[in-house]
């Protein structure tokens, strides 16, 4: 009698361990897996109901059948194990997103912001200064002469900087400042609640920054680059009537042309984007 309640209770705590493993997958799934597990921890639930009984049973009546509780052992094992095996699933699967997501998100060389997500920043700022009336600024940065960096010491010294690059430049910008990659040497910098002369002090802070610093990689000597810099600067008030993908490619212009600006007057100096702001030039 003691072998099949100890086989009861064991299957009891199977299952009691498969259901709570089910109600925990449950809070912490997306909403279109939640109604799965939900009726899954509901069943074990209920099956918890029908180990219970035995139990009572025996001590009630005397009388026990040791073939089912040798059966219900095993039975409720292999639920614990099923559950168990889909949530790691599950978690590796969270996992494998996430990672896609990061990638999706970042410059997997220089960990900065990717293309599509810095512009998709700049989109959603936009829409966010419209609502709150609060202008921001968008800055355009290159490297003077880094074709020579790369022709002269190689590619691979030529991403070291490029890592340089964004670490110092994260020295300088706030924290809620984001910069994204968005070409070889190009990056965009986005300055949220900020005006004009507020992004001219970041920019040339940050010009000077670069300027001043030595880049320490796998060359025999210490690097030194300058960096071009043109701004914009997104004014709520204005063009409340343009969709707003107009507007982020208007935006995306004014900072490419204030960029070849500085970089024509002589680089390593910022310019901000103006109505007599030269058409571009390419230097």
């Amino acid at each position: 009698m003691y072998i099949t309640i100890g086989l009861y209770c064991l299957s009891l705590l199977c299952q009691v361990f498969a259901s709570l493993i089910s109600l925990s997958l449950f809070r912490h799934s997306v909403t279109i897996y939640r109604w799965g597990w939900l009726f899954l921890a509901t069943g074990l639930g209920l099956m918890i109901g029908r180990r219970i009984g035995p139990i009572f049973h025996i001590f009630e009546s005397g009388r026990f059948d040791l073939l089912d509780a040798i059966l219900s052992l095993p039975i409720s094992g292999f639920l614990l194990l099923g559950v168990l095996g889909l949530r790691k699933l599950i978690i590796k699967s969270d996992n494998n997103q996430l990672m896609l997501e990061t990638l999706a998100q970042h410059d997997p060389l220089t960990n900065s912001l990717s293309r599509t997500e810095i512009l998709y920043r700049v989109s959603e700022e936009i829409e966010r200064s419209r609502r709150n009336k609060h202008s921001f600024a968008l800055l355009e940065m290159d490297i003077d002469h880094f074709k020579d960096v790369n022709d002269q010491l190689g590619h691979h010294v030529g991403d070291e900087v490029l890592i340089n690059l964004v670490r110092q430049s994260q020295e300088v910008l706030r924290s809620i400042d984001t910069v994204g990659r968005i070409g070889g040497e190009e990056f965009l910098i986005l300055l949220p609640e900020t005006d004009a002369t507020g992004a001219a002090q970041i920019a040339e802070r940050l010009r000077e920054h670069i300027a001043n610093t030595a880049n320490e990689t796998s060359s025999s000597s210490s690097i030194k680059i300058t960096i071009s810099i043109g701004g914009t600067i997104f004014n709520p008030n204005e063009n409340m009537e343009y969709k707003q993908d107009i507007l982020l490619n208007e935006l995306l212009n004014q900072a490419d042309l204030a960029m070849y600006q500085a970089k024509n007057e002589g680089r390593n100096r910022v310019a901000f984007w103006g109505a007599s702001t030269p058409p571009l030039k390419r230097a």
